[in-house]
């Protein structure tokens, strides 16, 4: 098994190289670039060209592995255009030798992540429960759910080939491999402007990111953004400097492959395409731009307004019709924003609050913000001191020129997502590190030549990287752990995921014909039942506000969605079947019930949640936890409309 899905990655890899060498070679830029470049260029580029090809399989209903198989195979021939290599005449150093090695060592900790079950809990809720669902269906659904279901999808496509091709492990490593893309791209950019050993470092930097760490071997996409930026950045100022419309169209498809993977990256289309425009020949470029970026990225604004009128659904709820029987309404729409405001970007949003965030999420991070074990690290805030006075004593030269646009980008960026974007969670801005890493060593580089200021640079940029890699190193031990000790799938869910043994419980017991409601977003992708997640904000197919007591409403829904089951966690096991007047799903259940219309079938009972996947530990509260396992019983359903 393992080497099927090891043979499934390097396909899956040497078909994005290819499709990407094939889109440079179409759009006559290839020989512009030098190897290096063109290489991670290609890889990146061929990850957006595979995730876009797999919405039109989906959508055509062609889910199939020969058809995955066809859309890795007619990528290959590109690879021919990178035969010759071209290697550096640089000497090789003690510093590349150490720098390399801890690379190398960072990303043997990916693969080891990449060969375990998937735990991570956006991962489990969606990247990868909805290729799942979509591979087990034979078409691409539609999931009307806020955050986390109407999104764009991308990046997910590929996961939904790798799957089809080679089962959970061979994504699990896709993913472990493809966040790499990054790191490539990282190393090509700063060759541009350092030394070697400069860019290394510069490389090693993004690998070790905590955010990075975090995600990139995962189903999360924001690693994956981060190659899409770079390219679509390096290719509007190659295009800018040179006025080629080639480079123009390169970073249209690469900001528009970033546009159908995540909505912040609309800005990133904003604002590549205002830096072309404001240019001379400007028209030209930004035409050629926008029609790229929009061929790459629409599609799945068009799938999410077909299917309710909003492109964005659910954030146009007022202000565009919505297509009849979709199911949003506007108390569901008033809770979602309330949530929104006060979860997603609980922070004030003023002029000193803009400034002082990067410093908050720095050194004082609120755990709203996901900043503390997951934020961007202390690199920058150490190179912007040298990184001023460098910028400052090169201003005049053309490259810092270039340079600043794209910072100004970048502040656009931010700025914007600051203000206007639906959450403050420092990842957000880890698409942008690649920019900033090596914008600000290539700055900082050139501060001075004094040796006492060169070396004071040089040791607080190795020992950011030390105690980076070190992250990695405590990261990786929980998935060193379960290969050393041989630990099956399933005793490492439940190690892993809260709740994960109910999950279990049920593939092994429910009948095959079950469809599960569930509370719990991580059992969606673990369950082999269609399960649907009754999250109380973000979806209205089943209302289960805390504000809805209509029973009747909730039972017909449930009804209408084909509900078999319900397995519920943190409930009193005693109390699920007594009536209250309580809102909600478990008041609502509880008159359900006490009308003939459900019976608790099982009580569950096993280890609760972790306090941390990475550092172990078990909650203080959470020693031993019940999951209730509910049946409905429709032929002995006594509830009746409120108003009869």
């Amino acid at each position: 098994m393992a080497i099927v899905s090891w043979g499934i990655v390097v396909l899956m890899s040497a078909s994005c190289l290819g499709w990407g060498a094939l889109v440079l070679r179409a759009a006559g830029i290839a020989g512009d670039l030098a190897w290096r470049e063109r290489a991670a260029w290609s890889f990146g580029l061929g990850i957006g060209a595979i995730g876009w090809l797999g919405f039109f399989a989906a959508l055509a209903g062609r889910v199939e592995p020969v058809v995955f198989a066809v859309v890795c195979a007619a990528g290959l021939p590109g690879l021919w255009t990178l035969r010759r290599i071209e290697v550096s005449g640089e000497r090789l150093t003690a510093w590349t030798w150490a720098l390399l090695a801890l690379i190398l060592a960072v990303l043997a900790g990916d693969l080891i992540e990449g060969l375990a079950p998937p735990t991570d809990a956006d991962s489990l809720a969606y990247h990868f429960a909805i290729p799942r669902r979509i591979l087990l269906d034979h078409r691409l659904a539609f999931v009307p759910r806020a955050v986390d279901g109407a999104v764009p999808l991308l990046l997910q496509m590929t996961y939904l080939a790798t799957l089809a091709l080679g089962g959970e492990q061979a994504m699990t490593l896709w993913c472990g491999v493809s966040g790499w893309a990054a790191v490539a791209l990282t190393y090509a950019l700063g060759r541009t402007v350092l030394g070697r050993d400069w860019a290394l470092a510069g490389a090693l930097a993004m690998a070790t990111l905590p955010a990075f760490l975090y995600g990139a071997g995962s189903g999360q996409v924001e690693a994956r953004l981060a190659a899409f930026t770079v390219i679509a950045v390096a290719a509007a100022l190659r295009a800018r400097d040179q006025t080629r419309p080639g480079f123009a169209a390169i970073a249209g498809l690469a900001a528009g492959f970033a546009m159908g993977a995540k909505y912040p990256s609309l800005l990133l289309v904003f604002f590549c395409g205002l830096a072309l425009l404001i240019h001379r020949r400007g028209v030209l470029l930004a035409a050629v731009f926008s029609a790229a970026a929009l061929l790459a990225g629409l599609q799945w604004y068009g799938w999410n307004w077909w299917n309710t009128g909003d492109p964005l659904f659910p954030v146009l709820y007022d202000v565009l019709p919505y297509h009849p029987g979709v199911a949003w309404n506007t108390a569901q729409n008033a809770i979602f924003q309330q949530w929104t405001r006060e979860v997603e970007a609980p922070l004030p949003r003023g002029l000193l609050d803009f400034l002082f965030y990067p410093l908050l999420a720095t050194f004082n991070p609120p755990s709203d913000i996901d900043a503390g074990r997951t934020g961007l690290g202390v690199l920058p805030a150490l190179l912007v001191p040298f990184a001023a006075m460098g910028a400052w004593s090169r201003r005049h030269q053309p490259a810092a020129r270039s340079w600043i646009v794209a910072a100004l980008i970048c502040l656009g960026f931010y700025t914007l997502w600051f203000v206007f974007g639906a959450s403050q969670r420092v990842r957000h801005y880890l698409p942008l590190m690649p920019l900033i890493i090596v914008g600000l060593l290539a700055a900082a580089e050139r501060a001075g030549s004094s040796t006492a200021s060169r070396h004071a640079l040089t040791a607080g940029i190795a020992a950011v990287l030390l105690l980076q890699s070190a992250g990695q190193a405590v990261f990786a031990r929980n998935f060193v752990h379960r290969l050393t000790q041989g630990e099956s799938r399933q005793a490492f869910i439940e190690r892993n995921v809260p709740w994960g043994f109910a999950a279990g419980w049920a593939n092994a017991n429910l009948p095959a014909h079950a469809k599960i409601a569930v509370q719990v977003r991580q059992w969606i992708y673990l369950l082999d039942a269609p399960a649907f997640f009754a999250h109380p904000i973000d979806q209205a197919e089943l209302e289960v506000r805390e504000d809805n007591r209509d029973e009747w409403r909730f039972w017909r829904q449930m009804r209408g969605l084909g509900v078999t089951h319900l397995l519920l966690a943190s409930v009193d096991p005693t109390a699920i079947s007594r009536p209250t007047d309580e809102g909600g799903l478990n008041g609502m259940l509880g008159r359900a019930i006490s009308a003939g219309c459900g019976r608790t079938v099982q009580t569950i009972t096993g280890a609760g949640p972790v306090a941390s996947r990475t550092l172990g530990g078990q909650l203080p509260y959470a020693s031993e936890v019940a999951v209730v396992v509910v049946e409905l019983t429709p032929e002995s359903c006594r509830l009746i409309p409120a108003s009869q």
